[in-house]
């Protein structure tokens, strides 16, 4: 019987746990006086110490680099209130048709767990690490990337309160343009992730905005494009200039005007429970989240967004649309790349067609566009250039 594949897991789990050992603190060390101990010479020493001195201990070996598979995980989501728990992950180890080897559940949960604890010590020192490793290896295959599950619309009356991510990755847009510049095709749906999308840009929300300790939090709200009924509301979170921060955040919707409400992106990964939410935020750090809110009336009023610093409240933002005031052209581009990261994942397709991302196309392009952002709007007309074929 072929054990290999068995073999690969446990290599896999094991690289996942030295990664995350070796990214852990170290205590930092007690300075003694320096008196003479006797110590035999170990390679790489001076065997002949000056008198009175403690020879220096050898050098410690370099940390372990990131395992590849906890770099393409996306950064942690909310559970989805409108989905049943997922099952206890179990050990299994399949191999597909074309001879790629995929972790079970029970893999994919200790990647995640060593993610989570990477996050928990330095959010940071993670999607920098991350970044380099995913640099260092070619363009993932989609056999590579974990699978992801759409993230549904909650009731409001059900769950009126849903936590906030404060981190989101980069890779997604790169695998994205990959797959239409270079392979002349629509990327495969898990290597779309509209969160990490959208925070490829420097987003600054218009609209109300509260601040603490250096800490801000800024929102806007605009016509959602896709759904006219419903209003797409953006959430900028910003870390202080000069130092990382305990925060907690989270969207309190009023079951009196609010029907349901979506989290954009941050897809849960299939089979695993999600676990907490990191809340460490890094000094000089900025995160955007967008929100699809459905309104139960007429009213505009929908709810508080709610926040702590280091276990302290701060004032809470009252969320409503202003239906007389145009959105700013931020709030305009975000727009279009929710859109487009929705169309590309085949989410709400009976809403988001070739049509309107054209129309969104045509309402943002301008001369003065940043390159960055004239870019992705060549990006979308590639893409759906490369549907009508």
């Amino acid at each position: 019987m072929r054990t290999w594949p068995v073999a690969l897991c446990a290599a896999l789990l094991i690289g996942v746990a030295a990664f995350t050992l070796s990214h852990r603190r170290a205590p930092v060390p007690v300075t003694a006086p320096a008196v003479a101990v006797a110590t035999p010479a170990t390679p790489g020493q001076d065997p002949d110490p000056e008198p009175g001195t403690i020879p220096a201990p050898p050098p410690e070996p370099p940390p372990e680099p990131m395992p590849l598979a906890v770099a393409l995980l996306p950064a942690p989501g909310p559970a989805d209130a409108n989905r049943e728990p997922a099952a206890e992950p179990d050990s299994t180890v399949a191999a597909g048709p074309d001879g790629t080897v995929a972790a079970g559940p029970d893999a994919l949960g200790a990647q995640a767990a060593a993610r989570d604890a990477a996050l928990a010590d330095s959010a940071e020192d993670f999607f920098r690490e991350a970044s380099e490793r995913l640099e260092q290896s070619p363009p993932p295959a989609a056999a590579a990337l974990p699978a992801l599950t759409l993230r549904h619309s909650v009731a409001a009356a059900i769950a009126p309160t849903l936590e906030l991510p404060l981190h989101a990755g980069r890779a997604s847009l790169g695998w994205v343009t990959q797959a239409i510049r270079s392979e002349r095709q629509l990327p495969s749906l898990n290597a779309v992730r509209l969160e990490e999308i959208l925070n490829n840009f420097s987003l600054r929300p218009a609209g109300s905005a509260a601040i603490c300790h250096g800490v801000s939090i800024t929102t806007e709200s605009l016509p959602c494009p896709w759904k006219p009924s419903a209003t797409l509301l953006l959430i900028s979170i910003h870390g202080a200039a000069d130092a990382p921060y305990d925060i907690t955040a989270s969207f309190h919707a009023d079951p009196a005007t609010v029907a349901c409400y979506r989290l954009l992106g941050f897809a849960p990964l299939a089979g695993l429970r999600p676990g907490p939410l990191p809340s460490r935020l890094p000094a000089k750090s900025i995160t955007t989240l967008a929100l699809e809110i459905e309104p139960s009336s007429t009213a505009t009023t929908f709810g508080s967004l709610e926040w702590t610093l280091n276990g302290q409240p701060a004032a809470a933002i009252p969320i409503s649309h202003h239906l007389a005031t145009e959105p700013s052209d931020d709030a305009r581009f975000a727009s279009l790349a929710c859109a487009f990261a929705q169309w590309l994942a085949h989410d709400q397709p009976a809403l988001i067609d070739v049509e309107l991302l054209a129309a969104l196309v045509r309402e943002i392009a301008s001369a003065t566009l940043p390159p960055d952002r004239a870019d992705l709007l060549t990006l979308v007309d590639q893409a759906l250039q490369l549907e009508a074929k």
